[in-house]
């Protein structure tokens, strides 16, 4: 498993390589950043698990890690090659809530930028999705992510797609809703998982509410409990918030929020158990830096 990440890595840097020397020397108006850095971290305080009260209060620290390599194809398409990196680190354990949930997978998107961010249009993010530290060949997944968009009216903005991962209790997840940029501070991003308004007071100050859903399929290690050992596991989060987000300059950006974790489900969709934990505050800290 060590060798195929290694060499999936050098291949990425050596693809990537070979894209600067084919885009050396040329001056692209509104050209992207080469390098796009996405780095979150989350804390949800504790929460009891409905179905399991004796088992005591689960909090959850989270974070993710994005780096990737942005290479220019035509216009304002461009191809992004790089690593993602998720985990969850829970409070409490037994055989059926793991310890730690964590992906590590390679990132290949086709990605529309709008001059201020990317957005995927289809990716691809192969790699390992396990529970604690147990690694097989039984945790390998591909998700999926196919989105188009359209534009209505001059500001507005339709998206449809869909998030495909066999590893989920729903293995189609719909990508809808649309967009409206309402006038030069207001703007409605309407979209289901991800909706988001915003108010921008200035160039660099950015108020917020939005609301998120984190989480995915996993696999499991061994347990003592036949129902969830070796099975699969869609852990999901459902979370709303409001937040200050702060850019000092284009290509930095400092996001801070606090809210509400409204459900956390724990969903062994193949074989048993699907428990859900109690609502719960959350604080999240997102920094995104193009070079």
């Amino acid at each position: 498993m060590k060798s195929a990440v290694v060499f999936s890595l050098f291949m990425l840097y050596a693809i990537a390589g070979l894209a600067d020397q084919q885009t050396a020397g040329k001056n692209q108006t509104n050209q992207a950043y080469d390098w796009s850095t996405d780095l979150t971290t989350d804390y949800t305080l504790g929460s009891r698990i409905i179905q399991s009260g004796d088992f005591g209060s689960q909090a959850v620290f989270h974070y993710e890690l994005e780096v990737l390599r942005n290479i220019h194809l035509l216009n304002t398409y461009y191809l992004q090659l790089g690593i993602d990196s998720e985990r969850f680190d829970f409070s409490r354990s037994n055989s059926i809530y793991p310890s730690s949930i964590t992906s590590i997978a390679a990132e290949l998107s086709l990605s529309y930028w709008t001059g201020d961010d990317f957005y995927p249009l289809l990716q691809f993010l192969p790699g390992v999705y396990y529970t604690g530290s147990y690694i097989t060949p039984n945790s390998f997944d591909i998700p999926i992510r196919a989105v188009a968009g359209w534009k209505a009216w001059d500001d507005v903005y339709f998206v449809l797609g869909a998030d495909a991962d066999p590893y989920e209790s729903e293995p189609l997840t719909p990508v809808c809703g649309f967009n409206w940029k309402i006038n030069d501070q207001y703007n409605m991003r309407a979209v289901f998982p991800q909706p988001r308004f915003s108010y921008n007071p200035s160039k660099m100050l950015e108020l917020f509410l939005a609301a998120d859903l984190v989480g995915g399929g996993y696999r499991n290690g061994p347990t003592a409990d036949r129902r969830t050992s070796n099975a699969v596991l869609d852990y999901t989060e459902y979370r709303a918030a409001g937040g200050v987000s702060y850019n000092p300059r284009k290509g930095l950006s400092v996001e801070m929020s606090a809210g509400w974790s409204i459900e956390r489900r724990f969903d062994y969709f193949r074989s048993g158990p699907d428990d859900t934990a109690k609502s719960a505050p959350y604080l999240k800290l997102d920094v995104s830096i193009g070079l």
